[in-house]
Parts: C-alpha cells; structure tokens; sequence
C-alpha cells in the first residue's frame, strides 16, 4: 500500500528510485529467503515491504524520508518507521545510512522491534557493511550483524564480503564468522532503477 501510494503520488515527477532486493540465508541447518522492495520518490519519501527480515513468515512495512548530499564525499540518512504482521507482531523504527568517498563506501541499518504481544519478543537488529570497489564490475569488504532480543547478550556476528555488478544488477555474497564459531552465508540477487525527467519540454 505504501508504494503503490507513493508510485501514483509521483507520476508526472521527475525523478524517483527504486529496487528489488533477494537474500538467501543459510547456517546452523537452517535457511531462509529474504526479498525486500523498496521505492524512493523525487522529493525523497521513502517505502519498503519486506518479508522473513524480523521473523519467519512476517512482513514488514517501513516508510520514511531521506535526507541527502552529493559530491565527493557523498551520504543519505532515512529515518523509518512501520508495521510488523506475521508470527512477529508489531510496530518498528529504524534508520539507513549510506556513505560513500571514491571508491570507499559504508552502508549501515539499523532497526527496533516492539511486539505488541510480548516484551520478551522485542528485537533490535544492525547490519553494518564497509567495502572498497576494487574494479568497476566487483566490491569486496567486511560486514557485520548485531542481534540483540530483549533481556538477552548481543550477537556479533562479523562477516566477509565480496560482490560483482553488472549494469543495475549486483551480486553480493557474505559468508558470517568465517574463521570461527557457526559459519553463516548469504547470497543476494539485487536490482535497482532510476527515473530521470519524465516531464514534457
């Protein structure tokens, strides 16, 4: 509903962004698919559906507003809140971070959980990445996870990366404490677009 609102909201507008993103997790005998849609419109309003991310067969719905700079040395900051429907009932706030510097670039999410149906189900949730574009086509850095359930330790989870793009596709993979502990692996398909100046001259 939140990006079918702010797709017809645009139409007639000059610019608006948007993507596909697909994870498939895997560790611990467990695994999981992870898709995510999101839409950016001209003015920066931000929504996105996401399924399986707080919880098995839970959807969530975010939606927010960006704020901006580019040049050289490039950054966005997204403020969302939303809704939580599945096992995981709820409501979430959270922020998105980008930062890029040349060929440097840190990308970080963070988001809290409150279930409206127990406490002890409340989540807070990060995940962190810093990475370097080695060539056009292939990136490669470190990332982290940080889960942490109410009344309970944090789990770090530090992690390798490495991904290849091509055109407004990108494939990243992550492989989570791979020198010790329980190794976990993630694969992702993502697409994205950009819609210049669609008014008339």
């Amino acid at each position: 509903m939140i990006l079918s609102f702010a797709m017809l909201y645009n139409i007639g507008q000059s610019q608006v962004h948007g993507g596909f993103q697909q994870y498939y997790y895997t560790g611990d005998g467990a695994s999981s698919i992870v898709p995510k849609i999101y839409y950016q419109s001209r003015k920066n309003w931000y929504g996105e559906l996401k399924y399986n991310y707080e919880a098995s067969q839970t959807v969530s719905m975010n939606a927010g507003k960006m704020f901006s700079h580019k040049s050289l040395f490039s950054y966005s900051i997204t403020p969302v809140a939303g809704i939580v429907l599945g096992k995981l009932n709820g409501i979430t706030i959270g922020t998105n971070v980008e930062i890029d510097y040349k060929k440097l670039f840190f990308s970080s999410e963070f988001q809290y959980t409150f279930s409206i149906e127990e406490r002890t189900r409340n989540l807070f949730f990060n995940w962190s990445e810093y990475g370097y574009q080695i060539t056009k086509p292939i990136y490669a850095g470190i990332a982290l996870q940080v889960t942490h359930h109410y009344s309970l330790k944090n789990i770090w989870e530090p992690g390798i990366m490495i991904g290849w793009i091509y055109k407004s596709w990108s494939f990243p993979v992550y492989v989570f404490n791979p020198f010790w502990g329980s190794r976990n692996f993630v694969a992702g398909i993502n697409w994205e677009w950009t819609h210049g100046d669609t008014k008339k001259k």
